[in-house]
């Protein structure tokens, strides 16, 4: 866990850099009103979260995923991994090995599929626009399904239902947006719902996939967000979920999971 979206994983013998997301502490705009943005630093300098990377996924480009500071520091042949419509756009931040995946991309026994979500609920969908998630997959792997920005909908539904993780990333800052300080430069007709899970919807998701462990993650880094680790974990607890279920890593931590043994 780097932090806010920003994680690396361990995955079928290759490191993979999901979202980065290096702005230094304060240097971007609010999104709320309440402080500028990132709202923590970095716990690790770049470097070192690059060292050892072997591919790089960008989810989208909203910049608390895939920033300024990160288009500059990582190198342009970098392998990249992005959804369709953001090909284009990375290609014309300099970066030259860019792969779209269209729904999967198999490398040896290693399979990556995309998958799609909903970034928020009624009119700020119009704003936010396509997000897209990542399941992997190998044999010698947990299924890790990392659903990305969205809120818990029919697309996370499906995804599970298909892939059955063992083990799935979500979003549980419950990010809003205010009708009167819209980041979009469009007037919001309201205040947004969230636009990514709350502490309702990853109760929600924990029961939906029983047998899943869940990782909440995307807390505690931007002025937006209406959820706390602690807030998230008392909710949880008070509603069943055990904290062997759901793990609400601290920025530079890391979790380790091995295959279930059904000796």
């Amino acid at each position: 866990m780097i932090r806010n979206a920003t994680v690396k994983i361990r995955y079928g013998g290759l490191v993979f850099l999901i979202d980065p997301y290096f702005a230094d502490r304060f240097t971007q705009p609010p999104f709320s009103g309440l402080s500028k943005n990132p709202t923590v630093d970095l716990p690790l300098p770049v470097d070192e979260i690059l060292k050892d990377v072997d591919f790089i996924l960008v989810s989208h480009l909203h910049p608390d995923h895939f920033d300024e500071k990160a288009q500059e520091m990582i190198p342009k042949n970098f392998p990249l991994f992005c959804q369709p419509k953001d090909v284009e756009p990375i290609r014309n931040a300099g970066f030259r090995n860019i792969t779209g995946i269209h729904s999967s991309v198999i490398g040896g026994d290693l399979i990556i599929h995309r998958t799609g979500g909903n970034h928020g609920s009624g009119e700020i969908l119009k704003f936010t626009g396509p997000v897209s998630g990542f399941v992997f997959e190998h044999p010698e792997e947990n299924t890790l399904y990392w659903c990305g920005d969205t809120i818990f909908c029919d697309e996370v539904k499906i995804s599970i239902r298909k892939f059955r993780p063992q083990i799935i990333v979500c979003h549980a800052g419950g990010n809003r947006f205010l009708k009167e300080l819209n980041p979009f430069g469009v007037s919001l007709p309201h205040d947004s719902q969230a636009v990514i899970m709350d502490e309702q919807q990853v109760v929600e998701l924990c029961n939906f996939a029983p047998d899943s462990q869940i990782i909440a993650t995307h807390l505690e880094a931007l002025d937006h967000e209406t959820v706390t680790r602690q807030g998230l974990r008392d909710y949880t607890l008070k509603r069943g979920i055990p904290e062997e279920r759901l793990f609400i890593p601290g920025n530079g931590s890391t979790l380790n999971f091995n295959l279930p043994n059904y000796d």
